[in-house]
């Protein structure tokens, strides 16, 4: 009987993990935010207020949508015939990058707040090009991309249309996040193991002093750093189950956050509170039939609030 409950946790945590890398209520009044139905809305004195990016197929296809961090004041702001994957704002909250493609063929894509303006940064055919963030300052744009081979992080300057590759490694570096000060970069990178292992890193903006932050036997994934840039959000698997986790930005004192059937992924965490957004199925208990939904939770992994609730997926939010 253990042998076949051990080989079962193996076959969950292998269709969750899949998933994850094939995508990728009680409240505290100081969090200043609450549960409400999502409605559409497009009218310019609230469209400040929105905060929140994700992606959804709810009207047949991965699109990029904004909402308030109580999950109001929805709306759509690409329409394309391709899938739209992880959206970031930029410093000044005016513009939005995004990578949009079919596998084997994704680019960058910028575009003004409200989905006007928009343009290819990237174009290059035939290659994946993933997880844009902006820098702190200015607009310039990090980025995964296999351009060169394996995954490696580059940097797009604005100024020039220029791009710069950051890393230069064997192994696969992915999902790149500045510190807020700018000078930092976090990013997971697949050790080359036969499960897919990967590992959080921690490298200067400049792509030089890469040191390796989390050692688990499972996943590490999808960093996110803390407003005052002393802490990493992060997800992994270590636990037997994909949760969310926390660290010094020196890689020490690493502890769960959260615990829940199903998965916990892909944190963001926002820039001027401590508020981490999250997507999850921990409503419905499986990665491999469940669906993901936006929540929120303070910074400590306390208080979630489910922010979007419908049949389709909603997944890789980002928080300003």
């Amino acid at each position: 009987m253990m042998v076949q409950s051990v080989k079962l946790t193996t076959v969950f945590i292998s269709l969750a993990m899949f998933f994850l890398l094939a995508c990728q209520k009680e409240m505290n009044p100081d969090l200043n935010y609450s549960a409400s139905s999502a409605n559409a809305a497009s009218d310019n004195s609230t469209k400040k207020d929105r905060k929140i990016l994700f992606i959804s197929n709810r009207d047949g296809n991965d699109e990029v949508y904004a909402m308030n961090i109580d999950g109001s004041n929805l709306v759509r702001l690409t329409h394309n015939t391709i899938p739209d994957g992880r959206a970031t704002w930029s410093a000044n909250e005016q513009h939005i990058a995004f990578s949009s493609g079919t596998t084997g063929d994704r680019d960058i894509y910028v575009m003004n707040a409200n989905g006007s303006g928009l343009r290819n940064i990237t174009n290059t055919p035939g290659k994946d090009e993933e997880w844009p963030e902006w820098t702190r300052k200015g607009n310039n744009v990090i980025f995964s991309s296999n351009r060169d081979g394996n995954h490696e992080i580059y940097i797009y300057n604005s100024d020039d249309g220029s791009v710069t590759r950051l890393t230069n490694r064997t192994q696969d570096d992915k999902w790149p996040t500045y510190s807020p000060d700018g000078s930092k970069i976090a990013f997971q990178s697949d050790l080359g193991t036969p499960n897919g292992r990967t590992d959080i890193f921690i490298m200067n903006a400049d792509g030089t002093g890469i040191t390796r932050l989390t050692n688990s036997a499972a996943f590490d994934q999808m960093p996110t750093w803390s407003p005052d840039g002393t802490k990493i959000a992060f997800m992994s698997a270590r636990d037997l189950n994909p949760e969310i986790y926390v660290m010094n930005a020196d890689g020490s004192s690493q502890t769960r956050l959260t615990s829940f059937p199903g998965v916990d992924a892909r944190p963001s965490w926002s820039r001027a509170g401590d508020h981490i957004v999250l997507t999850s199925t921990r409503d419905f208990g499986s990665a491999a039939t469940g669906n993901f939904e936006i929540y929120i939770m303070s910074g400590n992994g306390n208080n979630a609030v489910r922010l979007t609730d419908n049949s389709f997926y909603d997944d890789y939010p980002f928080i300003k």
